[in-house]
């Protein structure tokens, strides 16, 4: 999880009134140990009250000279107790359960004992409620059709005390003007996001498709500081439906198991609280827990119906203290079900409240998401709805005040006041410019901007020290039009390397904007390892200069190329191109051609190359900002298919020769087990080529990380003309670990890998069986560098620790194959800065 939502809280304070008495703590109960949520508090004759959270914290004050306090909660001895002399005091809690007001359902037990699920009551009542699932779930349906009402609210939060002591607040008046400190009770909320949105949904299940369309939209912006698209889809990431008639529900990069999924018994306690009578139909009152407090589950209470159907009617969900995820300080969830005419139950109402900060103390955001659904249709009818329409069409959209089905409350109204004032302050200007710099790398919030800063220095044993400047146009120049560049030059070789290109947007929108039509036109003239292309890092980027053995076989490479992309809305792209490349060997690499007449030297080879691609990604989602786009994981695979020609004579070319790749892309999640990548590629050479234009398989000689690499291969070590591939990737979130004592408090998170590649070097491309193809690279000592795969796969693995510091992953790596290679390592430590909710 990126940080971007994190930089936008600057860290304003807030000052807030003296309280002469105030009363916290928690309250868990006496039998079970367990927070208790929704009790009652409050101060003897008086009418200020408070209720418990799902982590069984409450805080109370009051102005008032008060004397005792009141606790009291249906199922639970009501208690009284004198407030001690002063005006700040902790009061934990707990309440011993009356088993009168149980009814014939209820437990009482005099002693904590230990959990079994085996003759447990409670067990018995969940399992019954999934089996129960399918009939009931709503969402299970083949034919959905909903209108859906949705508000994301994003405030600052500050401690009362530390508001107080705020300077940067003077500066900004009008936050403190437009403040909440009711809501949260010792907390102070600025609004400064706000976003609303009415839509119309239709859901086919079988094959699944999904139809949508915008009613109304309102959403407070802070124009061209950041790229607040992407915002958006970071806040639609970590604030995602709830709904626990899923089995795995997704927060952010976590999936949480769902309380009722089928294998939830293996992990969660379950407790029963209550009898609900004054409620039809009668429901039970279910305590959940994790039985690991680090894994990622929930902890909250369930509202099952006692009518025979054993639905799920509302539930109220948080998470431990102790669990192992990151940044949240604080969760509540609320969902209330409701049941449509054919007797389903879908979700008609959830809110979703998540306090996000770096450290324990100081400055957070608190987020809270609100979902309305109405108008819900879960049978074959729903074949017959139609997609509401703007009236008048998108030109006039549906004012918001007639679409929301509730009125805004007044920290949400306070969000649009606080935007508008935002936009004119120059203190939040100079910090979004920080906060846009630190995420782009690129400097500049005008026409053009300057960057990237991390590969403005470099260096490597050919170039030396390399020294880059480049830019780039913004939307600010044009939407549709875009320009970039950069200069470089190494002190060693003595040259200068430039590229320039410019993108033309053929749709609409801009040249990020999903779907992308577009018209690209490159010339560059730049270095290259061959067989690196790092589409996902910048080749010159500063912390890849740190490489392991030797790295002196480089490639010029002066190209042309021109590319036009097409993208639709059902995520099918394809994309043609031609390319025309001049590659000169550089540092200790030679194009050494043998033939008859013996070897001789060749100064480059001139490449003219058509290509196409065609991708399927389903499904996919991606950040989606006005300056970039980034692809979300999810459980959706992508295929995509890759062919080139190369045609000799056409201006230039050397070679004529076909290369065909495929390539898949799958993520697997396994709920508490974690999940797992899986990239799955083959490929097939046509044609005599030399070793330059044959696949060489991506290594990696630095010590970071890469997935779509082999990190203990060296540059240039195998080669092939038809491979096949598998990469395997297994994040267990901590399932292991979360249950070692001690190591448990460090909330690491474990990874395994394994790599495996079968190649194979036809003998009309090996230099040793055919003439008139280059000799394969040789070290200093004439030994070959580079040679075909045998009939062994190339095959590496590594065991890992993420989440170090919240921020760094380390593997472990080991090559298990190819040992006796020259210049080859058989461990190695490698590392990558990972950031994971």
């Amino acid at each position: 999880m990126r940080f971007s939502i994190l930089i936008i809280s600057f860290f304003f304070f807030f000052r807030a009134e003296a309280q002469i008495i105030q009363v916290k703590g928690q309250i868990t109960d006496k039998s079970t140990g367990q927070p208790v949520h929704g009790v009652t508090i409050g101060f003897e004759h008086s009418s200020v009250k408070t209720s418990s959270d799902a982590k069984g914290l409450y805080h109370l004050q009051s102005g008032d000279k008060v004397k005792h306090i009141i606790f009291h909660s249906i199922g639970y001895h009501k208690l009284r107790l004198q407030i001690p002399a002063g005006q700040i005091h902790q009061m934990d809690i707990q309440l011993e359960p009356n088993s009168q007001d149980l009814s014939e359902v209820s437990i009482s037990v005099a002693h904590k004992p230990r959990y079994k699920n085996k003759n447990n009551p409670a067990v018995e009542l969940i399992r019954q409620v999934i089996e129960h699932k399918k009939s009931n779930a709503a969402n299970l349906q083949n034919y959905l059709s909903y209108q859906e009402y949705e508000k994301l609210n994003i405030s600052l939060s500050m401690a009362t005390e530390k508001a107080k002591t705020s300077k940067l607040l003077k500066k900004l008046s009008f936050l403190k003007d437009n403040s909440d400190s009711i809501t949260r009770p010792g907390r102070v909320l600025t609004p400064i996001f706000m976003k609303e949105k009415m839509s119309h949904n239709l859901v086919y299940q079988n094959p699944f498709k999904q139809e949508s369309t915008v009613l109304a939209e309102n959403q407070s912006r802070i124009d061209q500081f950041i790229d607040e698209d992407g915002i958006n889809e970071y806040l639609d990431k970590i604030y995602q439906r709830v709904d626990i008639y899923q089995n795995d529900i997704g927060i952010g990069n976590q999936s949480f198991m769902s309380p009722i999924s089928d294998l939830a018994p293996q992990f969660y306690k379950y407790f029963i609280i209550d009898t609900l009578k004054d409620v039809s139909p009668i429901q039970i009152k279910l305590m959940i827990a994790p039985r690991n407090k680090e894994d990622v589950l929930f902890l909250g209470y369930l509202y099952i119906s006692l009518d025979g159907k054993y639905a799920v009617q509302k539930a109220t969900l948080s998470v431990n203290s102790k669990i192992n995820i990151n940044w949240v300080k604080d969760m509540n969830i609320s969902l209330d079900y409701h049941q449509d005419k054919t007797g389903h139950y879908y979700l008609g109402k959830s809110i979703m409240a998540m306090d996000l900060g770096l450290f324990k103390e100081g400055a957070s955001l608190y987020g809270e998401r609100t979902l309305f659904i109405n108008d819900f249709v879960s049978s074959a009818t729903a074949l017959n709805q139609t997609l509401k329409l703007k009236p008048g069409g998108s030109a006039k959209p549906i004012a918001m005040e007639e679409l929301r089905p509730e009125k805004l409350t007044p920290i949400e109204q306070m969000a649009y006041k606080n935007i508008d004032s935002l936009k004119n302050s120059k203190p939040f200007k100079r910090a979004m410019g920080i906060a846009s710099f630190l995420l782009s790398g690129y400097i500049g919030q005008g026409k053009v901007e300057v960057g990237p800063f991390n590969s403005f220095y470099s260096f490597n044993p050919v170039e030396g020290l390399r020294l880059k400047v480049g830019g780039r146009t913004t939307d600010l120049f044009s939407k549709r039009v875009f320009f970039d560049g950069h200069i470089a030059y190494g002190t060693r070789d003595r040259k200068w390397k430039y590229s320039l290109g410019t993108v033309l947007s053929l749709s609409p929108g801009s040249i990020y904007e999903f779907p992308v039509k577009s018209l690209t036109l490159r010339h560059s003239y730049e270095t290259q390892i061959p067989g690196q292309d790092l589409n996902f890092l910048e080749d010159d980027n500063f912390l890849l200069s740190f490489k392991r053995g030797i790295n002196d076989k480089w490639l010029y490479n002066r190209k042309w190329l021109l590319e036009y992309l097409h993208e639709t809305k059902d995520h099918f792209s394809f994309k043609v191109a031609y390319k025309n490349q001049i590659l000169d060997p550089a540092g200790g690499l030679r194009f050494i051609a043998l033939n008859s007449s013996g070897p001789a030297e060749v100064q480059d080879i001139t490449n003219s190359e058509f290509t196409g691609e065609v991708r399927w990604a389903p499904h996919e989602q991606f950040y989606q900002g006005k300056r970039f786009r980034r692809p979300i994981r999810n459980e959706y695979p992508i295929f995509t298919l890759r062919g080139s020609i190369g045609v000799r004579g056409f201006l230039n070319g050397d070679y004529n020769y076909q290369n065909l790749t495929f390539n898949v892309f799958k993520r697997a999640y396994f709920s508490q087990f974690g999940y797992s990548d899986v990239i799955l590629e083959a490929g097939k050479v046509f044609g005599k080529v030399p070793f330059p234009l044959l696949t060489i398989h991506r290594a990696n000689q630095s010590y970071a990380y890469e997935l779509p690499s082999y990190n203990l291969m060296n540059f240039m070590e195998f080669l092939s003309d038809k491979y096949a591939s598998v990469n395997l990737e297994h994040n267990f979130n901590g399932f292991i670990l979360n249950k070692v004592p001690l190591v448990k408090r460090l909330q690491l998170r474990e990874i395994i890998t394994l790599k495996v590649l079968y190649g194979s070097l036809s003998s009309k491309n090996d230099p040793t069986q055919n003439s008139g193809l280059y000799q394969f690279p040789q070290d200093r000592h004439g030994r070959i560098m580079s040679s075909g795969l045998g009939s062994a796969p190339y095959m590496e693995g590594s065991v890992g620790l993420s989440n170090i510091f919240k921020i760094l992953r380390v593997d472990l790596v080991r090559r298990l194959t190819y040992l006796d290679n020259p210049h080859i390592s058989k461990w190695g430590i490698r590392a990558k800065i990972k950031v994971d909710f």
